[in-house]
């Protein structure tokens, strides 16, 4: 359904263009009406075209006086959003410590008060507002994924692992094994290469988790193939794991904060995602649905993940890389890129190694176009054309509105003016067209806190 809504939407956007009437797009998105003039907007930026600060609530007690005092500093200086971030602490959690508390405690009555409250003040000013979701995305900081976890186990992350035995000829072989073994197979190794012709399947030789076999003369390459659960992780190939993430995290402020969508409420940022697990990924409807989209069974050719095993193994790893990257878009990346864009929303991110790892998520391009703000940072004022060109290449391919920069953490307190705005145009001319400065404290709490300091504003 949402869907068939944005082909409407794009359709209707282009009709009317083609005939000359003026749209009105989303606060952020782009007008690409090929007659369009663009020096008006860049004389006078249109909404949605401004900073996005990441506005840090924490150290002393949040109050009302002293956030007005602070949107009256911020209105008419070119912000757009303000997004609220939290920081770790050193302590607890099973990514990085656990999320450093504040008063009103985060998610309380009080604070959903203070943030709906929040939100008409900066709108007042012309101001969209957000929620980071820095230290609450990941499994065992005690936020949202737990609570998702704990009500859904089926979303706990599954791998698939290899144990290998080199094992001579005409010897009795036994090991004990970890249970959910899905193949067990030894295979000829001639001058130093596993046959596959030869292979002798072992499953039937495992009882009570032991494997006991007799090797025939020649040499031999054992690999058993086990799951492995990892329960601080979550699984974006299930099904679930888009949807669940929406009801538990960005779903609420739309519920708490109703009609605001795509207005007060126009943006989120995801901040260094992590699933808590990589490799071969596995769930109950993988093999399924390898079958059904690549004609095979994959379970018996499960070694070729681990091992060579000649030319087939480059195929057979290639097929289940596609599966397992489609069932993390069509689980966890599509869903939430439709529930933004269908509202009008942006969705930018500053994700894993940023574009450094091709590898990442299975595939960084392809499950990194389902944001409509694919960015990253550039920490002490940095201008990584690596990570910028990655970004800006994913918005240009896929016709993203946005690129989005977080920039310039842990410059420190002597940064100027001149050198943000230096790193600011030299990250731009790299592809960079949507700014969120890091550093905009709600408090110093005495000059005893901070977090990457500076505070550029």
């Amino acid at each position: 359904m949402q869907t068939k809504f944005l082909l409407i939407l794009i359709s209707s956007i282009l009709f009317l263009s083609s005939m000359g009437q003026t749209v009105k797009l989303p606060p952020g998105f782009p007008d690409r009406s090929p007659n369009l003039d663009v020096l008006p907007g860049f004389k006078t930026p249109p909404k949605g075209y401004g900073e996005v600060s990441f506005y840090w609530w924490l150290g002393d007690t949040l109050t009302k006086e002293r956030i007005i005092s602070q949107l009256d500093q911020l209105k008419d200086r070119s912000i757009t959003g303000l997004q609220i971030n939290y920081c770790h602490t050193d302590k607890g959690g099973a990514t990085y410590g656990l999320t450093y508390p504040s008063q009103p405690a985060l998610f309380s009555e009080k604070w959903w008060e203070l943030f709906q409250w929040f939100l008409k003040e900066a709108q007042k000013r012309d101001m969209s507002v957000s929620l980071s979701d820095y230290t609450l995305g990941a499994a065992g900081q005690g936020w949202y994924v737990d609570e998702m976890l704990n009500e859904n186990p089926q979303l706990h992350g599954s791998k698939l692992e290899a144990k290998q035995f080199d094992v001579a000829g005409n010897q009795e072989f036994k090991t004990t094994l970890p249970s959910d073994i899905f193949n067990a197979a030894a295979y000829p190794v001639v001058d130093g290469n596993l046959q596959t012709s030869g292979k002798i399947d072992l499953i039937q030789f495992i009882s009570n988790s032991e494997l006991k076999w007799k090797a025939p003369s020649g040499s031999w390459k054992v690999i058993v193939v086990y799951k492995t659960t990892v329960k601080t992780s979550f699984d974006p190939m299930n099904p679930l794991s888009g949807p669940k993430t929406i009801e538990k995290f960005f779903q609420r402020f739309e519920d708490r904060c109703p009609g605001e969508s795509g207005k007060g409420l126009n943006f989120f940022f995801s901040d260094e995602l992590q699933f808590g697990i990589r490799g071969f990924l596995w769930n109950d409807q993988f093999a399924g649905e390898f079958k059904k989209r690549k004609g095979y069974d994959i379970l018996p050719e499960l070694p070729h993940l681990f091992a060579d095993l000649g030319t087939t193994s480059y195929k057979i790893r290639m097929d289940y890389n596609d599966v397992m990257v489609s069932l993390s878009e069509s689980g966890f990346f599509k869903p939430l890129y439709d529930w933004h864009t269908s509202r009008g929303m942006l969705f930018g991110c500053d994700h894993g190694g940023r574009g450094r790892d091709v590898t990442e998520f299975g595939d960084y391009f392809r499950t990194q176009r389902w944001m409509s703000g694919p960015g990253n940072d550039q920490p002490l004022l940095r201008r990584d054309i690596i990570k910028n060109k990655v970004a800006s290449s994913i918005a240009h391919l896929y016709e993203r509105p946005r690129t989005w920069l977080e920039g310039f953490y842990g410059s420190g307190w002597g940064t100027s003016s001149e050198e943000v705005a230096d790193a600011t145009f030299a990250n731009f001319a790299m592809g960079q067209n949507l700014l969120s400065l890091h550093g905009l404290y709600y408090t110093t709490h005495g000059s005893m806190w901070e977090w990457a300091a500076p505070d550029n504003h």
